[in-house]
């Protein structure tokens, strides 16, 4: 067979266990389903047309379904039918369905090649194709033959006929056009295949060669089984995927001071993060920086000093590896050049490469030009050795067809000698242009896109290949219908269709679209010197946009006023997902093209796309709310019926968090609005605004009071009663809670506040000190004899500090601060040399990366052409503050730009009314989040 039946059936039982019936697309007219039948070689027409309402033969099924299926044709498997001839026009595809056990005679041996077929014969043959179970007991309204009953209900219930008040009769052409439609899409639409690319993106590959491209919202986890639905040509499929564990292939020297780590498969950001590598000779530990590949399965070690020796490399959670290291040593010379033009600027691309294949840097390599023809020596017109370039353009140096042999030598003795013919600067005698190709990881071309590779190959009339030469990109006027590049004329069909045009420096040609221009280009290659040419043409899809949207309902409370996020699936015109992230939304009354419009009955007063991929609205009023969701005046989705409740208000105080209610005399601890919860009229826990509450104390006599923020202990001892309650909301809102104070003598024993990982690697080149942002001032905390810890005064607490392992860390009065990676007991004593109280810390060498990004507001706002600014805090691991290595992004420059006013400061300048969403990301891919709105 060209595909084997289990191969078939094995496809129709992966639709049946992952495919669930998702919103469906618009239905196709029996007649659009034959067109595509007949479009597949399914069915064919009666003198070119469809003829639904007439009956079709039972050979005339059989072909079509055997067709269907991709079976082979199997005539000797008719041979029992006795009605069925050698030279019957079907004889093979009837043949192929008896002996896949599809269909059946109709008794007395045979098979009834002429009868017509009824539609409870069309339902078992489509049920049996695609394997679907059958129930006996069964029941279906119709009249059916007893032995049909079973299969019209299961074709009934999988959508392969309609209902009917008689399935004995016979089936028309459209009958079975829309049976056979639905195997096709079955079969053809069923997955195939789904792979995982890293932990965040999969690719699921259907039977008809479809591919869907997925970016998850929670990465996956390694050796955990994780079902995730796709969406494919308006369906749903669930396909269950594992990102494997990650294990460590090989480490090799792959250049001077280099090694590279290969893994078995991308890592993440978290997972590459998490890495530290160690490279020792003996005691000596070498520092080494590390640089991801751009598909994320290797890391390059890099050192500054790394003599030949072997080495001990110790990747965090790997097993120990051997790695030889060898001096750099030169290896041969490389004249890359493909051609010596007539032209000025010639570079004969001389390089001279180690024992790794790489070049070696600054190399001295004497480069020798001599025009054999005139028996002549040319001299660089500039720079030296692997660096010079000649001036060729004069006859007075070389002419077309000249031999120019270029020898290099290097002082170890290596050497290379390459014979050219001078050739035109235009002299390409044959072009070929190759089929343009998607950007990476797209499957179409679309407007707007930029960096496409055309493939280029000019050969000059000695057979030798000519590149073309580096070129900046360059703008095409929009009447322009061609450009030209080293002497070759580019022609296009389209004026303003191509935008920009440039040349890499290994000669490779990439072009721009215009964004909003779709349709085929064609481009002729020209050169007008030798007459050559050649053509490719591609198609150039419509900006993608989205054609459906699908909105969830929040599962939490709606009210007025608040920002409440919907979870949405995009898939584009063309059946593919749009990452949620991707999707642009605006409430702007007229918005730009592909944009989806945000409307509502109740007023929004935001609209955006949070960085989670949800999709956040703010209504401005209580209701019952109905959105929609348009492109392009057209309606992609919707979300009906929403009660938007009256905007929350505060209730009362709940209670108080992380404040210390035992102080010792004299001592004030912090009490704010990040210390006090409250819930509001739907019964939510929050924390209180900024001056949205009051503090009072109990009547008492020097023992607590509230200032500035602060609980302050007095001299005396005793307990108070705190209460809390809300501005402007009536009594009933108070929390009440004791503070005590104990004297100094009372604190019986005490325990160091943890401390934490602490980083013992090196900061700026350099090894941690006291004054570093590394070191961790030690405080402690009292404690009573019942155990009840005290908030004490940190001024004389302790006398000093000792280290159990000063190699690990160092101690430094009340700081402590990491020397290399371990552990050590720091333990605090009094002046007396009684030891207080200890912690074990870790130290660690791993490198400091972004681990949390703040943003000075979670809201900004702005006027139009009025700005705003943003400050931004990168913390790593250990607690530090870090210097920002990332930038700020806006998602919608319609409504909002963004200017860098130096490394943790931007300007965000209002363009238009609307709401945008401002994401800072780090190098390592960490973000934080915030959005700013531009009024009038």
């Amino acid at each position: 067979m060209k595909k084997s039946l289990s191969a078939i059936l094995a496809t129709s039982m992966a639709f049946s266990m992952f495919a669930s019936a998702a919103f469906a697309a618009d239905p196709l007219t029996t007649e659009a389903k034959f067109q595509q039948l007949k479009t597949a070689g399914v069915f064919q027409g009666i003198n070119g047309e469809s003829h639904l309402d007439q009956l079709m033969t039972r050979a005339e099924f059989a072909k079509a379904l055997a067709t269907l299926l991709k079976l082979e044709n199997k005539p000797a498997a008719a041979a029992s039918f006795k009605d069925v001839t050698a030279t019957h026009w079907a004889i093979g595809q009837i043949g192929a369905l008896a002996e896949a056990k599809i269909i059946e005679g109709i008794g007395a041996g045979k098979f009834g090649p002429k009868a017509n077929v009824s539609l409870e014969q069309v339902a078992k043959i489509a049920v049996t194709a695609l394997k679907l179970e059958v129930k006996d007991d069964a029941k279906v309204e119709g009249k059916t033959s007893a032995w049909a009953t079973k299969y019209v209900a299961a074709a009934v219930a999988a959508g392969l006929i309609q209902t009917s008040t008689d399935y004995t009769k016979n089936a028309t052409r459209g009958n079975l056009v829309d049976a056979s439609f639905e195997v096709f899409s079955k079969v053809s639409n069923s997955v195939k295949e789904a792979k995982v690319i890293d932990d965040k993106n999969i690719e699921v590959t259907f039977a008809d060669g479809g591919v869907v491209k997925k970016e998850l919202t929670t990465a996956l986890e390694a050796g955990k089984a994780t079902k995730v639905e796709v969406e494919y040509k308006g369906n749903k499929y669930t396909v269950e995927v594992t990102l494997g564990a990650i294990s460590l292939v090989k480490a090799a020297q792959t250049n001077a001071r280099e090694i590279t780590v290969d893994f078995n498969r991308p890592l993440s950001a978290t997972e590459s993060a998490a890495l530290t590598y160690e490279v020792k000779n003996g005691l000596i530990n070498y520092t080494v920086t590390p640089k991801w590949s751009e598909d994320k399965k290797s890391v390059v070690l890099t050192s500054t000093f790394l003599p030949a020796a072997e080495y001990d490399l110790t990747v965090k959670g790997f097993p120990a590896q051997k790695v030889k290291v060898e001096d750099e040593k030169p290896s041969k010379i490389d004249i890359s050049a493909t051609s010596v033009q007539k032209v000025d600027g010639q570079s004969l691309g001389v390089k001279l490469l180690n024992q790794f294949d790489k070049e070696i840097t600054n190399a001295a390599v004497t480069v020798t030009v001599f025009n054999a023809t005139k028996g002549a020596t040319i001299n660089p017109a500039s720079g030296t050795g692997v660096g010079a370039k000649y001036d060729l353009k004069s006859d007075d140096v070389a002419k077309v067809d000249d031999s120019i042999v270029v020898t290099a030598t290097h002082s170890s003795g290596i050497t290379a000698t390459k014979t050219y013919k001078v050739v035109a600067g235009s002299a390409a005698t044959k072009i070929v242009l190759g089929t343009v190709a998607p950007l990476k990881d797209k499957t179409r071309i679309t407007a707007g896109d930029a960096g496409l590779v055309v493939p280029t190959e000019l050969t000059d009339q000695y057979g030798t290949k000519i590149t073309l030469k580096e070129t900046a990109k360059t703008a095409i006027a929009a009447d322009a219908n061609n450009f030209v590049v080293s002497g070759i004329t580019f022609m296009i069909n389209q004026l303003d269709t191509i935008t920009h045009f440039a040349v890499d420096k290994d000669g490779v040609l990439t072009i721009d679209t215009k964004a909003g221009k779709s349709g085929t280009i064609v481009l002729n290659a020209v050169n007008p010197a030798t007459g050559a040419n050649a053509s490719t043409s591609f198609k150039v899809e419509a900006t993608t946009k989205v054609k459906t949207l699908q909105i969830s309902a929040p599962g939490s409370v709606v009210a007025a006023g608040e920002d409440v996020a919907f979870a949405i699936a995009a898939v584009d015109q063309f059946g593919g997902q749009i990452a949620a992230k991707d999707v642009k939304v605006t409430t702007a009354t007229t918005p730009a093209a592909g944009e989806v419009k945000i409307q509502s009955n109740i007023a929004l007063t935001k609209a955006v796309i949070n960085a989670k991929g949800e999709l956040v609205l703010r209504f401005a009023s209580e209701g019952v709310a109905y959105v929609y969701a348009y492109v392009d005046n057209e309606q992609v989705g919707s979300v009906q019926g929403l009660t938007v409740n009256k905007a929350a208000t505060a209730v009362k105080v709940s209670g108080v968090k992380d404040v210390a209610t035992t102080i010792a005399a004299g001592v004030s601890v912090d009490f704010d609005e990040d210390n006090i919860l409250y819930i509001d009229s739907y019964n939510r826990t929050k924390n209180v605004a900024a001056d949205a509450y009051e503090v009072s104390l109990a009547a008492n006599t020097g023992v607590l009071s509230y200032t500035g923020g602060k609980l302050v202990a007095g001299a005396n001892a005793g307990t108070v009663e705190v209460t809390v309650k809300l501005k402007g909301v009536a009594t009933g809102s108070e929390y009440k809670f004791n503070v005590t104070v104990v004297k100094t003598d009372d604190v019986k024993s005490y325990a160091v506040k943890t401390i934490g990982t602490v980083y013992g690697g090196k900061e700026n080149g350099a090894a941690i000190d006291s004054d570093s942002k590394y070191a961790v001032t030690v405080n402690l905390v009292g404690k009573l004899q019942n155990g009840t810890e005290v908030a004490i005064n940190q001024t004389g607490a302790y006398n000093f500090l000792t280290s159990s392992d000063t190699s690990v860390l160092a101690v430094s009065g009340t700081k402590v601060y990491g020397l290399k990676a371990g552990t050590s007991t720091v333990t605090a004593y009094d002046a007396s040399g009684t030891k207080l109280a200890e912690q074990v810390v870790t130290v660690s060498e791993a490198a400091p990366v972004a681990t949390k990004v703040e943003l000075d507001k979670t809201e900004y706002s702005a006027a139009v052409a009025g700005t705003a600014t943003v400050k931004v805090v990168v913390k790593d691991q250990y607690g530090a503050s870090i210097a920002p290595n990332g930038t700020l992004v806006s998602n919608d420059s319609k409504v909002a730009t963004v200017a860098r006013v130096d490394a943790a400061t931007y300007t965000i300048t209002g363009v238009a009314v609307g709401t945008a969403t401002l994401t800072y990301w780090t190098n390592n891919a960490v973000q934080g989040t915030a959005t700013v709105a531009v009024n009038p």
